[in-house]
């Protein structure tokens, strides 16, 4: 165990040395919050009835306000490369998590600079067959026209601008490198609480200046320009995309 979880600590630092090296303002440093994030994930071990290893599949990083702050240019890349991290380590150790373990960031104003706390428990990845809380949509799909889009894209064409999504409510999105899912499930990286959405709907990836986006098996499935996601498609600038029958106006 030990050995893994140098190997792991060391790949933390390499990442973190390239991508984070510059001076934040956070007092909190990424290099801690991924170290302790694998002391966490050793100490919620536990055994089932199995007797596999199990490990929680949530992880949630408070922050002061200041220190969420200072990492919010960064924020969506850290929140990748810890998540990343913590799966590796997992996955090197042999232990049993149900789905996929996730790590988010959460804004503590009780912390001072410099601490945080990460809580840890394990969500469930099924779908209720009760159905969780839904929002009311005010037409019925029948009723409905061809759906309004959900989300705009913008694909900057130079090195350094993310790519943005815009919400019909003007909400920007910027997705930088990495991994992005986008469901209604309160995990998601990129939440949408819409009863024709999927808790896991869509994956968006972000590498070397391009963005794609594919369906996760959603029950309702995913658009691009009014035709249908098969596969990895690739979005262009001003590309408009559905989740299923969904309608926000």
């Amino acid at each position: 165990m030990y050995m893994a979880k140098r190997t792991v600590e060391r790949s933390i630092e390499n990442i973190f040395d390239g991508l984070f090296s510059r001076a934040f303002k956070s007092g909190v440093k990424p290099l801690q919050l991924g170290r302790k994030l694998l002391q966490v994930v050793d100490s919620e071990r536990d055994v089932d009835a199995q007797g596999r290893r199990v490990v929680p599949n949530s992880y949630l990083v408070q922050l002061s306000v200041a220190d969420r702050e200072g990492f919010a240019d960064i924020e969506n890349t850290l929140i990748h490369e810890l998540t990343a991290a913590v799966r590796e380590y997992i996955r090197q150790e042999g232990y049993h998590v149900e789905g996929k373990a996730r790590v988010a960031l959460r804004t503590n104003p009780d912390l001072r600079r410099g601490k945080f706390e990460i809580d840890c428990r394990n969500v469930s990845t099924d779908v209720p067959s009760d159905g969780s809380p839904q929002v009311p949509t005010t037409d019925s799909p029948e009723a409905s026209p061809e759906p309004a889009p959900l989300l705009s894209m913008v694909v900057n064409n130079s090195d350094n601008p993310p790519a943005v999504l815009t919400l019909p409510t003007g909400q920007r999105i910027e997705l930088h490198e990495g991994h992005y899912v986008l469901g209604r499930h309160l995990e998601s990286d990129i939440v949408l609480n819409d009863s024709n959405v999927s808790r896991k709907h869509a994956e968006f990836v972000c590498a070397a200046g391009e963005v794609t986006v594919r369906d996760l098996g959603s029950t309702n499935g995913t658009k691009v320009n009014g035709v249908g996601v098969s596969g990895n498609q690739l979005l262009q600038h001003g590309d408009v995309i559905n989740f299923g029958t969904a309608q926000v106006r």
